[in-house]
């Protein structure tokens, strides 16, 4: 099944995480998120501190390991887009010769377990993906060669909240049985939602499809227009007919688009979600006090984690948004400063020091001094006090 990561409704084109390395697609990457208005200028919060470049595991094996190519220049990547099977390679130049596209990556993508968690993995060739990735990770060498060296690059995320250690050894699950590979470096991948990397002959190994998604470069693009292309070109169900009838392709039922790097992804611009309707997702998110996190959560019988949290309690209240942290801050609504925050608005925050950039947590905001989330692994869904270190401000959810 195919996934387009983007920001309108499932079935017109979603941009999301990826897919399954057991070829069924968990439901959490195909959750429709709210229609979004035109991209807009949007005023981003400054980031405390400096970058910081990734740990690795073991830098003095650099040198031992597969060279890899050094950093010519850093990419964005509006839409990723993951199917259960290959690309085929005509369909990958087609995406190439779309207007405004100025790179196509393809990689493969999947779902395993680490450690027994369902985790979200990209096979990337290291070479050419670390220019997608944040600044500080992009420019280390040391992160690439050991992901060439058939290491697994973790966010740093994913690192924290499962207490996986860089330099320690994990089992890795998937089509092909069980590996066990060292945790290189906690490096956030610069796709949302993707919580590890690896070299492609890794996840060949482990039985993720091949040549299975594209990141797709195109910064000077309208970003709509290119949406109704790869909805065309890829079969999106929604896409004109009779476009794709002219060569024989039919809408592709498992097909979905997603945008990478949410943060460019423009807010929502609907109307507000009212009072009544906050109280109700309020209420829903109180509901479920005491229930552990667990890292992908998104059921009160299965755990929550921060953002299935408030992704299941506004589903509670009618109102759809985005599975993950990244997307609920680009797409769910009107970003505001924390000093304009009113009860029922989401907040968020970014901790990764190696992706200043990046959205790592999000909170539901109540008043006053108070916050409800599912703080992190070991703890459970609680009342906090608002932290304002490392905040990046608030969400207005519109729908």
């Amino acid at each position: 099944m195919i996934t387009l990561r983007g920001r309108d409704v499932l079935g017109t084109v979603v941009l999301t995480t990826l897919l399954c390395a057991t070829v069924s697609a968990p439901a959490a990457w195909a959750d429709p998120t709210p229609e979004a208005g035109p991209p807009t200028d949007v005023p981003r919060p400054a980031v405390p501190g400096a970058p910081a470049e990734p740990e690795v595991a073991d830098p003095g094996a650099v040198a031992a390991a597969p060279e890899v190519a050094p950093l010519e220049e850093t990419r964005s990547a509006q839409y990723f887009a993951v199917d259960d099977e290959a690309i085929a390679p005509d369909r990958v130049e087609e995406i190439a010769e779309l207007e405004h596209v100025e790179h196509v990556e393809q990689v493969d993508a999947a779902r395993v377990t680490i450690d027994g968690e369902v985790t979200s993995v990209l096979g990337v060739d290291p070479d050419t993906f670390r220019a997608y990735a944040p600044a500080p990770s992009a420019e280390s060498d040391e992160v690439w060669a050991g992901v060439a060296d058939g290491h697994l690059a973790l966010s740093h995320e994913l690192g924290q909240e499962r207490d996986l250690d860089v330099g320690s050894t994990v089992t890795v699950s998937g089509a092909a049985g069980d590996v066990e590979h060292e945790v290189w470096t906690h490096a956030t991948s610069g796709v949302a939602g993707i919580d590890a990397l690896a070299a492609r002959d890794v996840t060949g190994d482990l039985g993720f499809p091949e040549g299975n998604a594209v990141l797709v470069s195109a910064p000077e693009a309208d970003l709509w227009e290119l949406r109704d292309d790869l909805e065309e070109l890829l079969g999106v169900p929604g896409a004109d007919a009779d476009a794709t009838e002219d060569d024989g392709r039919q809408p592709n039922p498992s097909l979905q688009l997603l945008v990478d790097h949410p943060e460019e992804a423009p807010p929502g611009t609907g109307e507000a979600v009212a009072g009544d309707t906050l109280e109700a997702m309020i209420a829903a998110a109180e509901s479920q006090l005491g229930v552990p996190y667990v890292w992908g959560g998104d059921s009160p019988g299965g755990g929550f984690d921060c953002s299935g949290l408030v992704q299941w309690a506004f589903t509670q209240a009618g109102v759809q948004v985005p599975r993950v942290a990244a997307d609920q801050w680009a797409a769910a609504g009107q970003q505001i400063p924390f000093a304009e925050a009113e009860r029922g608005d989401l907040l968020f925050w970014r901790s990764d020091p190696t992706a200043p950039g990046h959205i790592s947590h999000v909170a539901i905001y109540l008043g006053g001094d108070t916050m409800l989330e599912a703080p992190r692994s070991g703890d459970v869904v609680k009342y906090s006090d608002v932290r304002t270190a490392n905040m990046a401000g608030a969400v207005r959810v519109a729908h």
